[in-house]
């Protein structure tokens, strides 16, 4: 198996030191012939999901990977040097005979950390429980310097703040440094080493910081307000890019307050679950730059799919190969219900597949999830009631 993939598809892996990090030591990889494994997805959300590479390397291999490879910027690119994946290595697993070892998952690690409770009074008769109180913030900052911010807020339940603040400094002990496990099997002894690494895309860094915002009170446009949860995550870890120039103008008001303690991701999918003036579908994506994207969903195709061959192309009629086909986007299905005129609304058409998410396995397996979009998430989320629609 080894060498096909690249044989057969052109990908090659580029591993670089991670971006948040000050350790030392360490390779730049470049692989080709060494990939056993590989798959991906993209999504309309993000578009650079998840992706699996699987290596075959030697004992000095394995061992840089364990030591200074959890957080690599991983880089994907065919033969025409187009990106098909750019993300960090978010685990790393070993199988070196009946050993398999694993370190990660680095976004499991906690190494800014504060709790949240409610104070209970147990000197008086009933006790009484106060309101939503946060501990100060504690920080490893050795951590930090291997591994990038990365902040979680605890909840700890009603409870005193000395009980709290302990329970926040529990936390911090036992999760500022990535999980380590291990494992024999006596009936896996073999030749050979597994390298295999678990990739995310950068968009799940901005989980890894709280934005609250309790100076202005008043109401924010979203494509403002998405500008300004970027913004504090320069301010933390500095990944995403500072041009949001491909943030579309987005005029509909939210508020701009925020002191729940909420995480970026989760206000970043909160602001895109709103959609447009006209309750139209909006995304959000982040480019192999590491630029935000922020956009209306499309409203024509540019792929077109042939059920007599199972070949995706482009609307001029070049083959797009699995790896490079790109979420968020519609596809037109050529040959089914060959005589319909196509409707002017894109949604209405059977024949039109929006990319959802797109799996795709090396050398040429894939999968396409699907969707088509109304206007009724839209509308309820505006009104604040998103938690009716899943």
């Amino acid at each position: 198996m080894t060498g096909v993939i690249f044989e057969n598809t052109g990908l090659t892996v580029l591993a670089n030191s991670p971006v948040l990090s000050s350790r030392t030591g360490g390779t730049q990889y470049v692989y080709t012939d060494e990939l056993s494994e590989y798959a991906h997805t993209r999504s309309a959300f993000l578009d650079f999901d998840k992706a699996i590479i699987g290596l075959k390397g030697d004992h000095l291999n394995a061992e840089d990977w364990i030591e200074f490879g959890l957080g690599r910027d991983i880089s994907v690119f065919d033969a025409g040097l187009d990106a098909s994946f750019n993300g960090f290595a978010n685990s790393i697993e070993i199988i070196v005979g009946g050993l398999t070892l694993k370190i990660g998952p680095l976004l499991g690690i906690g190494n800014r950390i504060s709790a949240v409770y409610a104070v209970q009074d147990n000197t008086v008769n009933p006790p009484t429980v106060g309101d939503r109180t946060l501990t100060t913030i504690v920080q490893d900052t050795d951590s930090q310097s291997k591994y990038g911010i990365i902040e979680k807020v605890i909840s700890v339940g009603q409870v005193s703040t000395t009980d709290a603040n302990q329970a926040r400094d529990a936390y911090l002990e036992e999760n500022s440094f990535p999980e380590t496990s291990q494992g024999i099997n006596s009936m896996g002894i073999g030749d050979g080493i597994t390298i295999r690494i678990e990739c995310l895309g950068y968009g799940y860094w901005l989980k890894a910081f709280v934005y609250n915002q309790n100076v202005v009170a008043a109401t924010t446009q979203i494509s403002d307000k998405i500008e300004a949860i970027l913004t504090a995550e320069t301010a933390v870890n500095g990944l995403i890019s500072t041009d949001y120039s491909e943030i579309t103008f987005n005029g509909v008001l939210v508020a701009a307050y925020e002191n729940d303690d909420p995480y970026g991701l989760t206000m970043i999918k909160e602001l895109v679950s709103y959609g447009g003036a006209a309750y139209n579908r909006h995304l959000f994506q982040l480019n192999k730059d590491r630029q935000a994207i922020y956009f209306p969903k499309p409203v024509d195709w540019v792929y077109k799919y042939a059920i007599e061959d199972g070949i995706i192309r482009t609307r001029a009629g070049a083959e797009i190969m699995p790896w490079a086909i790109r979420p968020g986007r519609w596809i037109f299905v050529t040959d089914f219900l060959t005589g319909r005129t196509e409707d002017t609304n894109i949604e209405r058409d059977p024949r039109m597949v929006f990319i959802e998410a797109i799996d795709y396995t090396a050398p040429y397996g894939y999968k396409i999830e699907g969707s088509k979009s109304n206007t009724i998430k839209q509308i309820l989320s505006q009104f604040g009631m998103k938690g009716l629609i899943s």
